[in-house]
């Protein structure tokens, strides 16, 4: 059993107080279960912070039944994902932090099985299974790395982790992460959160299955078929590049150059031959020169009139089901 040292006092691993962060809108449908399944793990020493970002349906109502049970509400104005996270973990008190969006819930022992893997420092994830269905996201854990290298090397940093529903933080590294920007941050805060926290801390990848992702039809952005805007993918590497600055170290995020930015160019000869020469310039290895090859090829068929871009594909879509390193 580890000790840790919370300001004057040192807590041993079962009694460190975790935080259950919902954030919700408009899922007054799914509410309950998703507080329900907070209240409900085997961990004892749990605090429960439910944001409501201005919902329009009975979720302030439903919030407000659970009084006196634990559950500490929060109401405030419409603001989007993104803020709700920041009034949410400035509002916690835990050590430790899982975010859990309103559509999803937890299983019994996800807490007792997460604290004792959750180090300082560190964000934590695990996979989740898919409801509908018996798939689980994502697929594979990543392998372990040096995020802040990656990006010197490309550019930018991956989406390696779970959705909202499988991140865990610890409050060290929570509290560099606020306040996330709200302009233009309507959904996928977790962009934000992943990206920033494997530039400043650890990633603990583990493959367990502790939470239940939920597909209904109305997800904030599971299952769209258009990619992030432009003001979107500014605001994030605006974000991630200030995070770099504060910790002494180079601003190197620049998502238009990398590999990751290859469905956001003008898909066009000239866009893909841009980026193919400015990926393979900022750094020359076996995966940026393939990247580069197939990128040409495609510059080469576009301008041949045999290319579709990828946008336009059948069965394109930008959900969170599927994760990989480009």
């Amino acid at each position: 059993m580890f000790r840790i040292l919370l300001g004057q006092r040192y807590m041993t691993q079962d009694k460190i107080l975790v935080t259950i962060l919902i954030d919700n809108y408009n899922y007054g449908r799914f509410l309950r279960r998703a507080i329900d399944s907070a209240l409900n793990q085997t961990y004892p020493h749990i605090e429960v912070v439910v944001v409501d970002d201005g919902s329009t349906d009975d979720s302030r109502e439903i919030i407000s039944s659970y009084g006196g049970s634990g559950v500490k509400p929060i109401f405030k104005n419409n603001g989007g994902q993104a803020s709700a996270f920041n009034s949410g973990i400035a509002a916690s008190r835990g050590e430790i932090i899982c975010l859990l969006d309103a559509d999803d819930f937890f299983h019994p022992d996800k807490v007792d099985r997460v604290v004792p893997l959750c180090q300082p420092g560190s964000m934590l994830y695990h996979r989740l299974r898919i409801e509908p269905g018996d798939e689980t996201t994502p697929r594979v854990i990543a392998p372990k790395m040096d995020y802040y290298l990656y990006a010197r090397r490309y550019g930018f940093v991956p989406y390696m982790a779970s959705p909202t529903s499988g991140l865990v933080l610890r409050r060290d590294l929570a509290l560099q992460l606020i306040p996330l920007p709200t302009e233009g941050v309507r959904f996928s805060a977790d962009d934000f959160v992943i990206r920033r926290a494997a530039l400043l801390g650890e990633v603990i990848g583990i493959p367990d299955v502790l939470a239940t992702y939920c597909i209904h039809g109305e997800n904030g952005w599971c299952g769209k078929s258009h990619l992030k805007s432009r003001e979107f993918m500014t605001e994030l590497q605006k974000y991630l590049n200030q995070a770099l600055i504060a910790a002494a170290k180079d601003p190197l995020i620049d998502f238009y150059s990398s590999m990751h930015a290859f469905e956001y160019v003008p898909q066009t000869p000239a866009g893909l031959a841009r980026l193919a020469i400015a990926v393979v310039k900022r750094h020359a290895d076996l995966r940026t020169l393939n990247f580069s090859f197939r990128t040409l090829l495609c510059a080469a068929r576009c301008a041949l009139g045999l290319y579709t871009p990828v946008a336009q594909r059948k069965n394109y879509g930008h959900d969170k089901k599927r994760f990989a390193l480009p």
